[in-house]
């Protein structure tokens, strides 16, 4: 009964059918009231993915004639930021790559700025919050920030600003900076803003409006690799891994490469928190993921805790018999798109049937706890990369974290192609 009501509870959390009914309401809403549209913009200095929103957030409000209110934020609190050290790292490397790829025009982030300079540039952008060009002057403030050159004379309004600002993010569900709210849904940094982008255009109802932010995805590119090796980082529990593991097989066929499946423990069982705003947002975020894939989601049997080890035992028994990626995807389509409970034996029965594996196999995988030691040599491996979070990818000299991060393992694998000829 617990199960079956939780996947209620998930059901509604990602229902497609009710956020086009919640934007259609706050539109009609809106509209009713002769009011503009309103971006809540959260900003955070020393954060490098800031760095690239102001100009973005900028076009689309102009664009589609939408108001821009900006809140400053700090650090985020250590339950919905675990790692901060390399998380800190990893957000640097991976703001570079994107303001590479959107083509941005931003600041250098080779150096983060220092936490003197991080408090001055608040106090100075906490002056002007309220003013029609408040957007302007943080992009303004945060380039000298970046960049060392001198910042603009500040007052004392920055800490009460800044927890203002935090409020409101946390009453309307998000916790991380770079961070955009519009009518009930949330876009978390550059990346994400297309979603954003074709709501507004679907709200127009004019046919003729085509984006202009590109969807980083891999690209289909082909090549030979050689047989190299590409470790994959999974977890049972993470809905992205769902979302990104037909895509990284299919990416290994197509550059001639081998999988080696290093599955880990999920971060709530690893004692890293997941506190519920941020598990509602990846929900959301993964149902419009989903879509724009063309996967089935929201059907969830949570393989929290029993489930996600019994999965670990089977799944590591299939590995050893060349069944690891056929049982892998089992897993996870039954879990996050069919409502199978792999706590259950019939659950599991039927994830391990598909992938080829019996009764007997079954059987064998839970009377057999070596995954448990090989879950954590996953886990120190994965730390040693700087990372933490999954899916995770290694090929070569590269490794790289996010189920929208494939571009990145494509161009590196089209690297190691050209250079293995």
């Amino acid at each position: 009964m617990r199960n079956w009501l939780k996947r209620l509870v998930y059901r509604r959390i990602t229902s497609l059918k009710r956020r086009d009914a919640a934007r259609l309401s706050a539109r009609r809403q809106r509209q009713a009231r002769g009011a503009r549209r309103q971006f809540l913009y959260f900003h955070r200095f020393g954060d490098p993915a800031s760095v690239l929103m102001p100009g973005l957030v900028r076009a689309l409000a102009e664009r589609f004639e939408a108001d821009i209110v900006c809140h400053l934020v700090g650090l985020p609190e250590a339950a919905v930021a675990p790692e901060p050290d390399q998380l800190d790292a990893f957000a640097l490397a991976d703001s570079v790559r994107l303001a590479q790829r959107l083509g941005l025009d931003v600041p250098s982030l080779a150096t983060p700025p220092t936490a003197e300079r991080i408090a001055a540039a608040e106090a100075a952008a906490a002056e002007s919050l309220g003013a029609p060009d408040a957007l302007e002057r943080i992009a303004a403030i945060d380039t000298a920030l970046w960049s060392g050159r001198d910042l603009p004379p500040g007052g004392g309004r920055a800490a009460a600003a800044r927890q203002a600002g935090e409020a409101l993010r946390d009453r309307l569900g998000h916790f991380q900076s770079a961070t955009l709210w519009y009518e009930g849904e949330w876009y978390w940094a550059a990346d994400r803003l297309h979603h954003l982008e074709a709501r507004l255009i679907g709200e127009t109802g004019d046919a003729g409006l085509t984006p202009q932010i590109p969807v980083l995805h891999e690209s289909g590119r082909t090549g030979d690799c050689g047989g190299a090796r590409l470790t994959f980082f999974p977890s049972l529990r993470s809905p992205y891994t769902y979302l990104a593991a037909e895509r990284v097989f299919a990416l290994a066929r197509r550059w001639n490469v081998e999988v080696d499946i290093h599955f880990v423990l999920p971060m709530v069982m690893r004692s890293l928190p997941v506190p519920r705003r941020k598990g509602v947002y990846f929900l959301k975020d993964c149902a419009r993921e989903a879509q724009r894939l063309g996967l089935p989601f929201g059907d969830i049997s949570d393989p929290l805790g029993r489930p996600t080890e019994r999965g670990l035992a089977v799944l590591h028994r299939a590995i050893g018999q060349g069944k690891g990626e056929a049982f892998l995807l089992s897993f996870l389509r039954g879990a996050w798109s069919e409502g199978l409970d792999g706590g259950s034996d019939r659950g599991l029965r039927i994830m391990a049937e598909r992938a080829g594996l019996d009764r007997t196999d079954v059987d064998a995988a839970l009377a057999d706890e070596s995954w448990r030691a090989v879950a954590e040599r996953h886990r120190t491996e994965l730390a040693g990369l700087g990372l933490w979070g999954v899916p995770s990818y290694r090929v070569g000299d590269c490794a790289v974290w996010g189920q929208d991060r494939l571009w990145v393992v494509e161009d590196a694998l089209q690297h190691m192609a050209e250079h293995s000829t």
